[in-house]
């Protein structure tokens, strides 16, 4: 693979083709477990939006969760465990069992705290957040200030680019910028 190109392909065989321990950071959105989050249930099942980003997700298979096989993979890739998984809070068991039971690594839960959310609660909290997990090894140093290395971001949806690039769950890039500064070499990154 070549440094400074973008590879469509399924990540599941494209991460095979990277080298062992030549990554110094993950950062990554899997698919998240919507079969028990109940995005197709309540009222949301009414909404045309969420319907058809609901069928949408549906449809390329990205309803099922991540393959937590994969995880084995990214640890392989990665010079000392570096990851952020942005994640829903049905799968956050599974990623700190993994990570910190099994791997030992470091922790720290980051949330973006949507302030434009739909105002359906269907009985339930809003949807009005989501986590970001991130684990390290030791060895690995964050470099950073006091506004970046905050654990909580406060931001509105981007609905522009929701629509423009088709997925749900759009992050708000200069939140992914922030982090990706705070855990590469170029910021201080993996020692």
């Amino acid at each position: 693979m070549q440094l400074d190109v973008i590879y469509n392909e399924d990540c599941y065989e494209a991460i095979k083709k990277i080298p062992d321990k030549s990554i110094d950071l993950i950062v990554t959105d899997p698919p998240y477990d919507f079969e028990t989050s109940g995005c197709n249930t309540g009222l949301f099942k009414y909404r045309t939006t969420m319907k058809n980003a609901y069928n949408q997700i549906r449809d390329n298979k990205l309803d099922k969760s991540i393959d937590l096989k994969i995880l084995n993979e990214y640890v392989r890739v990665m010079k000392k465990i570096n990851i952020y998984l942005w994640c829903n809070k049905e799968q956050i068991y599974d990623y700190m069992t993994y990570f910190v039971k099994e791997r030992n690594c470091n922790f720290e839960f980051l949330i973006w705290t949507k302030t434009n959310v739909p105002p359906f609660t269907s009985g339930h909290y809003l949807k009005d957040k989501e986590y970001c997990l991130f684990f390290w090894e030791q060895g690995v140093k964050l470099a950073g200030t006091y506004e970046t290395l905050k654990t909580v971001y406060v931001s509105q949806i981007n609905i522009k680019d929701k629509k423009d690039y088709l997925h749900p769950t759009i992050k708000p890039l200069e939140m992914i910028k922030t982090l990706i500064e705070n855990s590469t070499s170029r910021g201080g990154g993996s020692a």
